[in-house]
């Protein structure tokens, strides 16, 4: 359980006074110590009933300390992630929001928070999802499954069915082996004599390796990972997690055009 400790409610309740009194800084110099330890003392009452602000407080410096350390080489990237030609878009192509998803087709939290992902785009209607391959799971002297399933991924797209071999992929039970990518594949018909061709491509070997790098690169350590406008979510953090995401994307678009 979360322990709030008085020395966090103090330090939060020092910087909320800066936030939340109705005159300049300069005038808020001017209190006397009494009306200061006045203010301060209603301040951690408050806090203490209400915890969860404190909560919902730290998260939000966390994000905005990973946004500080990782949007300088996102903004580098964007482009490509983004916009990159011929690359698979699901959802909506002329959305106003992109959302770009690091994802390991072998990761548990991946397919768990899946679902939340087609809600969103499903009912928004207005968004573009960039799957991207980041098959970080595999492990020294076992079976490169995670890299196989991107390339799978890859190949299917070639043959026009990107969309229904994720999903089925996504949606799939139990532990995914070779044989079982080949088996969605059939499943989802896929010529799958042709994938297997193209899956040792090395165009598909490029590509992949160049989402490994570029998202190594901005910081993703783990899957799933999203980039959403000037913002990131990292894990699976829900549905209600994602919304604000979009929401202040498109908040960012429309400040912008105003200015």
């Amino acid at each position: 359980m979360f322990k709030v400790s008085k020395k966090l409610i103090l330090t939060l309740s020092a910087a909320s006074m800066a936030m939340m009194l109705p005159f300049p800084a300069a005038q808020a110099q001017d209190i006397d110590a009494a009306e200061r330890a006045k203010i301060e003392r209603v301040l951690e009452e408050y806090l203490m009933e209400n915890p969860e602000i404190v909560v919902k407080a730290i998260r939000e410096l966390q994000r905005r300390q990973t946004l500080a350390q990782m949007l300088p080489t996102i903004q580098m990237y964007r482009d490509y992630l983004e916009r990159e030609q011929g690359a698979p878009v699901l959802g909506n192509p002329n959305g106003d929001v992109t959302i770009v998803e690091f994802f390991d087709y072998r990761c548990s939290f991946c397919r768990r928070h899946f679902p939340a992902v087609m809600k969103l785009v499903q009912e928004d209607g207005n968004i573009r999802l960039i799957p991207r391959q980041f098959p970080i799971l595999d492990r020294p002297g076992e079976a490169a499954v995670s890299f196989m399933a991107a390339a799978a991924a890859l190949a299917a797209h070639k043959q026009g069915k990107f969309e229904e071999f994720h999903l089925a992929t996504m949606m799939s039970e139990g532990s995914l082996t070779e044989d079982r990518l080949y088996d969605i594949a059939a499943g989802v018909g896929l010529d799958v004599a042709q994938l297997k061709t193209d899956m040792r491509s090395k165009l598909v070997e490029k590509n992949i390796r160049n989402t490994l790098s570029i998202g190594q690169d901005i910081g993703f350590d783990g899957t799933p990972g999203y980039i959403i406008g000037n913002d990131v979510v990292l894990g699976a953090e829900g549905y209600d997690r994602l919304v604000e995401a979009v929401a202040r994307a498109r908040k960012q678009v429309a400040d912008a055009s105003v200015k």
